[in-house]
């Protein structure tokens, strides 16, 4: 059985203008898909599940042993940070908690996928698209660039003028997320690299990729309310597919001439992690839930791996809502910090999305891993007037605006296109438009709002950042990102500013 451990925020947050029946705009002659953004900072756990933390950044050699003789059982070890994860009872908790050697104990949480607000592009209209022209798009091929509004309004065009393909090509960012559709026409040969670190693991895709994301298997809490990995993953009646970390890896390396949309920075390399486990259970009144979701253990695996291959930025469109208050959380909040400032030690530049619950985190109440130090906190921003000019889509100067889902707050870094309701209604335009993977498993595009879609363009100007300048910290990273950003409003809400590729890359 799963227990809701923390739930802020939960109101949905209704898309002004949409209505249950599809509506067109004029503009875009696309199709509009009524969709609530519902609360992305919540986090759950399953029952006996725990972290375990250990006072010296390694675990002991004797730990399986240590863990057996408390009672329980051990399901991941994460040697460089000091943290595993296990299944046991109350009591077995309370004798780990009693170990000299361990500083924290409590339950290992999973975060729920992002919701984000999305615009349906049916096929017929897609391929009606072609006719419209390029619009001085980088490659005849990418016949959707003019809708890139977000693209331009960061200056992406004048750093790839800066930095050629091949110095962007020794950079690599790790995107972890539900996997990545490698073998999307505007990702192929984009994807360096494919890590499954979640609990059920799967292959998928032309080059059988271990971060595909399909999700044939799940984690069934009815049969096994106290679920640990030796009790195996479930075959479901059909598969499902999760376009979120596809939209995002577009967004960030979508290639010149590859398909048909361009990333911000076409040139890198994308190493796809899966960190997300599909997960079923029945509530009491009978409503059986089928959901994907993202454990602690298998993100802090992630990031590990990530840091010690030497990538360039970690991205993470994911999080939960935290309080530092609550003792439950203690281990989950020095977990994460732990493999942040490890993953920083290594060189990577940690960036991760604000969350979508509208709320503020300067009380006890914390997003994360977004509100960690040496994480870049990404907050949306959009923009409410964006006409059809000689490139495209264009956000007029000015006209930035804050997404009215996203979280802000003191720890706010930076902010960056994220999309959102315009002042005429919940159109294509306002939003991101990226790749996609479709509910019956092929290759698509499609627009979407939230802070998810908000991180990748930091991803990338981090990585194009590195391209120019390896030599550089993650620090220096960081601190350069935020002192290029264009000052705009609330520094709460955008932190040090809008996101500025062009600036950030002179």
């Amino acid at each position: 059985m799963i227990r809701k451990n923390l739930m802020l925020g939960v109101s949905a947050l209704a898309i002004a203008g949409c209505s249950g029946a599809a509506e067109r705009s004029e503009e875009t002659s696309l199709a509009v898909r009524s969709e609530a953004l519902s609360v992305s900072s919540r986090h759950e756990t399953a029952r006996s599940r725990y972290v375990l933390v250990f006072k010296g950044e390694t675990t002991p050699p004797d730990l399986m042993e240590r863990v057996s003789n408390a009672g329980g059982t051990l399901s991941l070890r994460i040697d460089e940070i000091g943290v595993a994860t296990a299944k046991g009872d109350e009591k077995f908790a309370a004798r780990m908690a009693k170990d000299p050697d361990v500083l924290a104990v409590g339950p290992e949480f999973f975060d729920e996928l992002p919701a984000t607000m999305e615009v349906a592009l049916s096929e017929t209209e897609g391929a009606g698209l072609e006719a419209q022209g390029t619009y001085l798009a980088p490659a005849p091929e990418d016949n959707l660039y003019y809708y890139h509004w977000n693209v331009r309004r960061i200056g992406a065009p004048a750093a790839w003028a800066r930095i050629p393909a091949e110095a962007q090509r020794q950079v690599t960012v790790a995107v972890l997320d539900t996997g990545v559709m490698d073998d999307h026409p505007d990702l192929l040969g984009q994807v360096v690299d494919s890590v499954a670190t979640n609990y059920c693991q799967e292959t998928g895709g032309t080059f059988g990729s271990a971060a595909y994301p399909i999700y044939r298997t799940f984690i069934d809490f009815d049969a096994y309310p106290e679920w640990d990995v030796e009790d195996g993953c479930s075959v479901a009646e059909r598969p499902s597919y999760e376009g979120h970390g596809t939209h995002v890896a577009g967004t960030i390396a979508a290639k010149v001439g590859g398909g048909r949309v361009v990333g911000v920075a076409p040139g890198v390399g994308i190493a796809a992690y899966k960190v997300f486990d599909r997960y079923r259970y029945t509530t009491e009144s009978g409503v059986v839930v089928d959901r994907i979701g993202a454990f602690s253990g298998p993100q802090l695996a992630a990031i590990v791996d990530a840091a010690n291959k030497g990538y360039d930025v970690i991205s993470m469109s994911l999080g939960g809502t935290y309080d530092r208050s609550d003792k439950d959380d203690t281990a989950a909040w020095v977990a994460r910090d732990r493999v942040a400032k490890y993953a920083n030690r290594k060189g990577s530049v940690m960036v991760a999305s604000a969350g979508n619950s509208g709320q503020g985190s300067n009380g006890t109440v914390a997003h994360l891993p977004s509100d960690l130090p040496t994480v870049i906190s990404v907050s949306a921003s959009n923009s409410n007037n964006i006409p059809l000019g000689p490139e495209g889509y264009d956000a007029v100067p000015g006209s930035d605006t804050f997404a009215s889902y996203s979280n802000y707050g003191a720890s706010t870094d930076i902010a960056a296109p994220g999309g959102d309701c315009g002042p005429e209604g919940c159109y294509a335009k306002y939003f991101i438009l990226s790749t996609i993977v479709r509910a019956d498993g092929s290759a698509w595009y499609g627009f979407q709002a939230g802070t998810s879609m908000a991180t990748p363009h930091v991803s990338a100007v981090a990585a194009l950042i590195r391209a120019q300048h390896p030599e550089w910290t993650a620090g220096e990273v960081r601190e350069h990102l935020k002192a290029t950003a264009d000052k705009v409003g609330d520094r709460q809400l955008f932190g040090h500013g809008i996101l500025n590729a062009d600036v950030a890359t002179r």
